[in-house]
């Protein structure tokens, strides 16, 4: 269906006054999956007032790349973060927590589990 909205993704009336918005233009990128596909979050967290968000995302199966560069060189603020996702992730939700380079992890769901490489 082709709405009255111009190419910039701008909201226009249609023809029984309600107001159309073309949200695959206004939001070319938002987080919603194909069928089959998976949703892959990115975060910076600075404190353990960012775990909900976390855990939520975990909780309905998206895969999410955290980046902990704020509080690395605070251990028990990292601490605070690091602990209670470790339990919830991989002894709650039964996935993966798993170091992405110096200071980010990836926080994989149960629906995905990571493989090692094979080598040394």
């Amino acid at each position: 269906m082709r709405g009255p909205s111009d190419e910039l993704g701008e909201m226009s009336k249609l023809s029984d006054g309600s107001i159309f918005h073309d949200l695959g233009k206004m939001y070319p990128d938002a987080p919603i999956p194909e069928e089959g596909g998976q949703i892959l979050r990115n975060a910076v967290i600075d404190g353990s007032d960012g775990l909900p968000a976390l855990m939520d995302w975990v909780s309905q199966g998206d895969m999410v790349i955290v980046d902990v560069s704020p509080i690395i060189d605070h251990p028990e603020r990292l601490s605070e973060v690091i602990d209670p996702l470790m339990v919830f992730v991989e002894q709650q939700m039964g996935g993966q927590l798993l170091n992405f380079g110096h200071s980010r992890l990836l926080l994989l769901p149960s629906t995905h589990q990571a493989r090692g490489t094979g080598g040394p």
